[in-house]
């Protein structure tokens, strides 16, 4: 179930999932590669990268691969034909997904997928269930991670790499704003628990983010009042995606960390009386990140240069003066923390780069290569 919930994870990055619906489209293996390996480095699923890297690839044209592997990709190849076939044709009953399949190449998908899709169709009617939005099927289990599949911290973290990798500029953003948090809410709240729970406010403020164009996130400068408008839209996609997962108090310290004391803030305009310290810790954490991270317009500031920019938010009263006080006091202690942090993660987004660039090359000689023959 986890596996084919993010099966095409990939697309997030290579930005193919607004036209997914061309389902034979000369790029399916870029989204395919980067999917391998991001659940190979970045999951707690990385047994099942196989699938991912496999996902699109005709049942007939298997080798070698793993028995267990090659039912599983065949079986999400088949479902994600037929996710394709309702987007396509929402209203198509189950004689017409039977005629469809039919008439793709012969030996494109297997044949036992195939015979397994109908089956459930029989007996669960699948068909009907999805166009009725019937609830999703009960997860708990997963938390409770019976099969190893990873503990539920392990899938907060692939949450985050899901959004920071987008881009190169973001990829320790998040884990920047959350260690500050934490370091600063174990100054000034004092309770190991609660810096958790600032932490974890902090480690999904910017969700949202997905919902954003690669175009505005890697943007070569500032961004235009249009340009603006969309990218602020992130704090209320960040609160639609995680409205009823997480506890409203998290939510609420997450999505408010554009919010200022004076009002200036957005998306509600809220004032002093109204955010807690846990909100005046994330908003200031999320300020230190994007100063200290480098952007396309900028570069990383240096402790001298964001220490001063952090008074200037004091002084036209937007932020905090006690959390700025303890970040000013602890500048050094608390970025060593963050470093710590950073360093695996960054290290993962180079290797995964890297070999999406390897595994590129190799596909585009091939192709070179095969030019005018049969694939």
């Amino acid at each position: 179930y986890l596996v084919a919930l993010l099966h095409d994870v990939g697309a997030y990055r290579t930005e193919e999932i607004d036209r997914m619906v061309a389902f034979e489209t000369e790029s399916v293996w870029e989204h395919s590669f980067y999917g391998y390996l991001f659940f190979k480095e970045l999951t707690p699923l990385g047994a099942y990268a196989d699938v991912i890297l496999y996902h699109h690839l005709p049942y007939d044209r298997f080798t070698d691969q793993d028995p267990y592997v090659k039912f599983l990709a065949g079986a999400v190849h088949v479902a994600d034909r037929v996710d394709v076939l309702l987007l396509e044709r929402p209203q198509a009953d189950v004689v017409e997904v039977e005629r469809l399949l039919a008439a793709s190449r012969p030996g494109a998908f297997s044949p036992e997928a195939v015979a397994l899709f109908f089956e459930a169709q029989r007996r669960f009617d699948v068909l009907a269930r999805l166009r009725s939005g019937v609830k999703q099927p009960d997860r708990s289990h997963i938390v409770d991670d019976p099969d190893g599949t990873g503990s539920a911290s392990s899938f907060l973290d692939m949450l985050v790499h899901v959004i920071d990798f987008r881009s190169r500029h973001t990829v320790t953003h998040t884990v920047t704003t959350a260690w500050v948090a934490y370091e600063l809410a174990l100054r000034l709240i004092g309770d190991q628990r609660a810096a958790a729970r600032v932490y974890t406010s902090a480690l999904v403020h910017d969700v949202g983010k997905i919902g954003i164009p690669l175009s505005i996130l890697e943007k070569p400068g500032k961004l235009d009042d249009e340009e603006m408008k969309v990218m602020r839209t992130h704090v209320e996609l960040t609160e639609d995606i995680l409205e009823g997962c997480i506890e409203p108090v998290l939510l609420q310290a997450a999505a408010r960390h554009h919010e200022k004391l004076d009002g200036s803030g957005y998306p509600r305009g809220l004032h002093a009386a109204e955010l807690s310290m846990p909100d005046r810790i994330i908003a200031v954490a999320d300020i230190v990140s994007a100063l200290v991270g480098t952007r396309s317009y900028k570069k990383a500031y240096p402790k001298e240069k964001v220490l001063e920019l952090l008074a200037w938010h004091v002084e036209t009263g937007k932020i905090d003066c006690i959390v700025v006080e303890t970040m000013t006091r602890d500048y050094d202690a608390i970025m060593l923390s963050v470093a710590a942090a950073c360093q695996p993660v960054a290290a993962a987004y180079e290797r995964v780069q890297s070999a999406y660039a390897l595994m590129l090359g190799k596909l585009k000689r091939w192709q070179a290569e095969n030019e005018g023959r049969s694939a």
